[in-house]
This record gives C-alpha cells, sequence and structure tokens, in this order.
C-alpha cells in the first residue's frame, strides 16, 4: 500500500487546518501516518485518532533553541522515517520543515514543506533569528516542493533564495475552507456584533481591539465587542490572563473563551468579524470561514489577512497597527444601511466560493503528488 505522512507540531492543529486533505489520500488508497509533537497531544485525542491512523509522538520544544533537544528532535525524526519509508511526506511548522526535510532527504525520501506563514524568525535581526533563517534556508532547498499562502511570502522566499522558483507553489486561496462545515447564513443587522477570532497575542491585535472598544463603546456603549480564542501563555507575545480578565471586567470587551464550535458564534446576527493581525501570516483560517458563513469582515493590510477582503465590498481594510483607523472603521459599519450591509456579507460568501473552496486546495495537493510520483518513477 502506498504510504504518505504528515509531520506537524501540534495534531489539532493538523487536523483543523488539513483534516479534508488526510481524508482525501486515505480516500485515495494511501495508509496515513501522522507525526505530532507529545507535549501538544491529549490522551482523548490521541485515542480517537489512533484508531483511523498511525499517530507518532515525538519530543519537540517549539519555541526552544537547545541544540541537544533539537538534536533528539531530529533523530526521533530520522528512525520513524526509516521505520515508515513513506511515499511522500508532507512538512508544516518551522522544526519540522527544518529537521523533518534533512531527515527525509538523508533517507532519499520524496517531500513537501508548507511555510503557512513566516512568523517570528522572520521578524528582528537577533541571533536566535538569524540561525533559524539559516537553517530554513539550507533545508527548504533539499526538499522537493515548498508550498506558500500568499504573494508577500512568495516574494520573501524567492528573494531570499530560500528555494528555486520551479520549487515554489502559491496555494492562491490559502489552505481553504469546506463551504459545508462553515455554512453560509442570511441574517439581519438590526444590532451589530464585533468578533475578533484569533488566540490572545499582542501581535494578532489585542491592544489595538481593545483600544478601539473604549473609543466604540464611548459613542455605543450598546454594541458588543466579543474576544474568541485561546489564552497563548506559552508565547512571548501571549496576553497575561490577569489583563484579559481586567479588560473584561471593565466592560471593554466580552472575553469569550475557547470554543469548538466556532460557526455557533459567527452565525448569530449582526456579526462582523474583525482581525487586525500584525502577525506575519500565512492566509488567516478564521478569515476564510467567516467569508464562507457570509460575514462582513475588518481586518488589516497585512500579508495573509488582506486576500480576505476587497476593501468596502465585504469589509475594510485598515493600517495594522492603528487603534483609531479600526475605531474608525467599526463606526462606519455600524452606521451603514442595512442594505448595505446585508450586501457585505453576501460578498464574503461570494469570495469564498470562489476563491477558498477547499476543493481547489486538493487539487494541488493532488498535482504536487502526480508531479512527485512521476519524477521518482
Amino acid at each position: 500500500m502506498k504510504k504518505i505522512l504528515f509531520c506537524n507540531n501540534c495534531l489539532s492543529g493538523l487536523i483543523h487546518f488539513r483534516k479534508e486533505v488526510i481524508d482525501e489520500y486515505e480516500k485515495m488508497g494511501y495508509e496515513i501516518v501522522i507525526v505530532v509533537a507529545k507535549q501538544k497531544v491529549t490522551e482523548v485525542e490521541l485515542e480517537k485518532l489512533s484508531k483511523k491512523w498511525k499517530v507518532n509522538l515525538v519530543s519537540l520544544s517549539p519555541n526552544s533553541i537547545n541544540p541537544f533537544s533539537d538534536l533528539k528532535y531530529f533523530w526521533e525524526l530520522y528512525m520513524i522515517y526509516k521505520k515508515e519509508l513513506p511515499d511522500i511526506i508532507f512538512h508544516y511548522t518551522i522544526k519540522p520543515n527544518i529537521y523533518g526535510t534533512i531527515a527525509a532527504r538523508l533517507l532519499k525520501l520524496p517531500c513537501v514543506a508548507m511555510v503557512a506563514g513566516l512568523g517570528y524568525v522572520f521578524e528582528g535581526n537577533s541571533l536566535k533569528k538569524r540561525i533559524g533563517r539559516s537553517l530554513y534556508k539550507f533545508s527548504l532547498r533539499r526538499s522537493n516542493k515548498i508550498i506558500c499562502l500568499n504573494a508577500a511570502n512568495a516574494e520573501v522566499l524567492l528573494n531570499g533564495n530560500y528555494c528555486k522558483p520551479n520549487n515554489l507553489i502559491w496555494f492562491k486561496g490559502g489552505e481553504g475552507v469546506n463551504l459545508d462545515l462553515y455554512p453560509y447564513k442570511p441574517m439581519r443587522f438590526e444590532t451589530t456584533k464585533f468578533l475578533m477570532i484569533a488566540r490572545v497575542l499582542y501581535d494578532k491585535g489585542y491592544t489595538e481591539y481593545v483600544e478601539a472598544a473604549k473609543i466604540i463603546k464611548r459613542k455605543y456603549p450598546n454594541i458588543e465587542i466579543e474576544l474568541l480564542g485561546a489564552l497563548a501563555t506559552d508565547s512571548p507575545m501571549g496576553v497575561p490572563e490577569e489583563i484579559v480578565k481586567s479588560d473584561h471586567n471593565n466592560g471593554f470587551i466580552n472575553y469569550l473563551g475557547t470554543t469548538n464550535d466556532v460557526p455557533s458564534y459567527v452565525l448569530r446576527d449582526g456579526v462582523v468579524v474583525v482581525l487586525v493581525s500584525k502577525y506575519l501570516e500565512g492566509l488567516n483560517k478564521s478569515l476564510m470561514e467567516a467569508c464562507s458563513m457570509g460575514r462582513p469582515i475588518i481586518t488589516t493590510t497585512n500579508p495573509g489577512c488582506q486576500e480576505t477582503v476587497e476593501n468596502g465590498v465585504n469589509g475594510f481594510l485598515i493600517p495594522p497597527g492603528n487603534h483609531i483607523a479600526l475605531a474608525e472603521a467599526m463606526i462606519k459599519f455600524i452606521e451603514l444601511p442595512q442594505n448595505r450591509k446585508k450586501e457585505m456579507a453576501e460578498a464574503s460568501n461570494a469570495k469564498a466560493k470562489k476563491d477558498f473552496d477547499i476543493r481547489i486546495v486538493l487539487d494541488y495537493y493532488k498535482s504536487i503528488t502526480k508531479d512527485i510520483v512521476m519524477r521518482n518513477i
């Protein structure tokens, strides 16, 4: 039987972003092997998915630069790859892209690296980040194919000589959305609810969102301004829990915590989805899902966000890091006539159907697989 291996930091992230891809390969007759960090797996997840696919757990410290822990991670990947000998390996996130690619090439196994977003390693010029970029360049140039999710990232990878032009594939609709799982629902706009869906990080725009909320509340005290997403205590950019609680208790925002059912929040009447990220995104999944469900969007001109909005058609684009511009866009939406709000909602759904349908992504994967298989015959 043909075998395909997916290597990622986090099991839940792999399933959320790529379940349809994995399912499609299973339908094509591939045996599925998954490799993820043991620190990022719950017992419930492991028990459920181990019944369906072969799951391998490895030791990984995603934010560490300890050479001994990284060497241990590399060796564990190498031994798994040597045992499994998959036909193709897909790597996601920084350390799998680096160490997984090197392990695969040593074993002469075809592999593909997805650079979903450039992330922290491309921000700043500290020693840690320079080392990270050097390792990235060394490994990506040894991957059979490199996938990126927006034009800005493609430009960085090509101009920085991280890969050859004929090895780079740009998924123009990001990783796509299952339109059936995030269904369109027409809504009324008697009221407006602003909903930000993101991990609670400063570089996802937390401060700008709260400061804009203060301005909105002074003019429209009854408008709901909500935040849905997990606290990021494992990240240096994570907002401390006590600050989130304080902003919630003071009535600036309504912190909703986390959920496994995002549509139940987004599909309420009057919801406008907001994301004011400054982070080097790939193509933000929450915004694509909001489009699919037919919700207007306010987001930044940051690569990975701006692709989801045609300014003034299905939402508004603002500069990153500018809470005044955010507040102005929110007020502008509140004061739109009802028919314009409805038109924006419908335009978001139309954009999702045209650009973000998961079936487009599945065709990309099939094309990559066919190309690699043909080259290795």
